[in-house]
């Protein structure tokens, strides 16, 4: 028989969740509650590891919000996050008449 699994999930909010633990949470118990606290500028580096995007594509979706010099990249947490964070449209151009 095996041992307990054990999962992990990131919640990344404004307000503080409302998780307890003991709490029977997705047919599971909570176990351990950590709390990240966020740097007020973040470096390519840091957004290349969260989102696992590449360093020039990170830098030029944030091109307008760099913080930093042009050869050390800094961007504020949150709108890099709000950024990074919304899905990719599919761009295509205009249908074609046949």
């Amino acid at each position: 028989m095996m041992g307990a699994l054990k999962y992990t999930i990131t919640v990344e909010a404004d307000v503080e969740p409302q998780l307890y633990l003991g709490q029977s949470i997705f047919g599971g118990k909570i176990v351990q509650l950590k709390m990240e606290d966020l740097p007020a500028l973040v470096p390519v580096s840091w957004l290349v590891e969260k989102y696992g995007l590449t360093k020039t594509t990170i830098i030029k979706k944030l091109e307008g919000y760099n913080q930093g010099t042009e050869g050390k990249h800094l961007y504020e947490t949150k709108v890099a996050m709000m950024i990074l964070s919304k899905p990719q449209r599919n761009k295509r151009g205009a249908k074609r008449v046949n």
